[in-house]
């Protein structure tokens, strides 16, 4: 089944993207806002009353909210109406923790080899929920990761390489793809580095490059290229601007 990814070039080129799969949004440069393009995601699959479960690896959480809500999502909003789900791992690990419902923290202790059964640990009992409230029916679920590259800071490359890796197995195991239904998931990662962000460009479906340049007028240019996708032929560019109200392209 295709799915809508809510970045208009990417759904008239592509035709939409397969349910299930991995998109990777490569943030090439932090100039180039790519983190702008989930947050895209996001407000569409919301605002079109589908469920998104949210993973706040990078920043405290209050900070992502009052980004997302000049991005024009209503976050308090959407996790009130149980559409949103967030899994705060940033405040897990710092314990930074807020009584909002629908907003879920990892037990303790929290280390690469343990964080993937408290993931699937807070993502089955959440999705119980959904499933209790009737939530699934008639709605497409998406998972959106921001950002996968800030395991690097908190572990290490070879830690975040090794969990990578096994995490795939681990879910294929797990009761919590079996016994509900399973999303279709956008990572970003940003910046470059030789030992994570290959894995991730060969686990991915999807690849999605944003890059910027500055011209000799001093104005920011930004560019999302499709780099991999399944039957892609070339590499589409496109151009885009960063709103307060949500990316356009041009």
């Amino acid at each position: 089944m295709s799915l809508k990814l809510g970045l208009k070039p990417v759904d008239r080129v592509l035709g939409g993207v397969k349910e299930r799969s991995l998109i990777l949004i490569h943030e090439a440069d932090p100039r180039s806002l790519g983190k702008s393009l989930a947050l895209q995601v996001m407000k569409e699959k919301l605002e079109s009353d589908n469920l998104v479960g949210y993973f706040n690896i990078g920043l405290p959480l209050s900070t992502f909210t009052a980004v997302a809500e000049r991005f024009g999502i209503d976050i308090e909003r959407h996790l009130r109406e149980n559409r949103l789900m967030i899994v705060d791992t940033f405040g897990s690990l710092y314990n930074l923790r807020r009584g909002t419902g629908n907003v879920w923290y990892l037990s303790q202790p929290i280390s690469l080899e343990t964080l993937n059964d408290k993931y699937l640990e807070v993502i089955g009992a959440h999705k119980e929920k959904w499933k209790r409230l009737n939530m699934f029916e008639g709605r497409e679920l998406w998972g959106i990761a921001i950002s996968i590259s800030d395991y690097l800071h908190m572990f290490g490359p070879q830690k975040t390489q090794r969990y990578l890796e096994m995490i795939d197995l681990q879910r294929a195991k797990s009761d919590v793809y079996k016994k509900y239904p399973a999303g279709t998931n956008v990572w970003v990662y940003s910046g470059n580095d030789v030992v994570v962000l290959p894995l991730i460009y060969r686990k991915a479906s999807y690849v999605l490059k944003t890059e910027s340049r500055i011209t000799g007028e001093e104005r920011v240019v930004r560019t999302m290229k499709i780099m991999k996708a399944p039957d892609l032929d070339g590499i589409p560019t496109f151009e885009y601007i960063v709103r307060r109200n949500g990316v356009e392209f041009l």
